[in-house]
């Protein structure tokens, strides 16, 4: 079932974390905002979804009439999403700059992000795990933070 919760392995989260390498930090802040999505208040996630619908509309009328000026609509409707998604990301980073400064601050983890491979990428997501403290079912959220630090933001996030 596509809406159901499920506990990921390490495996399966190992695998999604190498599937997010080939994204641009941009792309992953905007992955990590929507998976975010799911403890925002309603009205944040409402208001993308108002978006989303407004989107769907104005494409189904531009098919319908052919009209080249709602393409112009629909790519500033779509940046919007993409740069408030990467703003919610932006903002959990930050947010939990410090517990990511303190856990992740050590040669051994700069080590692990260095030519990552399977071994490395699970202990990454467990480490990265350990610091949220979030329950087992939302450790997707690890994978996608874990392909982050892998692309570059350990660094950044530990000066």
């Amino acid at each position: 079932m596509p809406w159901a919760v499920t506990e990921p392995d390490i495996e399966a989260l190992t695998q999604e974390a190498f599937n997010l390498l080939h994204l641009e930090i941009d792309e992953l802040y905007a992955v990590l905002g929507c998976q975010l999505l799911g403890s925002a208040p309603p009205t944040r996630t409402a208001d993308l979804v108002a978006h989303l619908f407004d989107l769907n509309a104005a494409q189904t009328k531009e098919r319908g009439q052919r009209l080249k000026s709602p393409k112009v609509q629909l790519t500033g409707e779509i940046a919007t999403i993409c740069n408030a998604l990467k703003a919610d990301g932006g903002g959990f980073v930050e947010a939990m700059r410090g517990d990511f400064r303190k856990g992740l601050s050590n040669e051994d983890v700069f080590h692990l992000v260095d030519h990552v491979d399977e071994s490395k990428m699970q202990i990454l997501i467990m480490i990265v795990s350990a610091i949220l403290k979030i329950p087992t079912r939302f450790e997707s959220i690890s994978a996608t933070l874990a392909a982050m630090l892998c692309k570059s933001i350990l660094r950044d996030v530990c000066r």
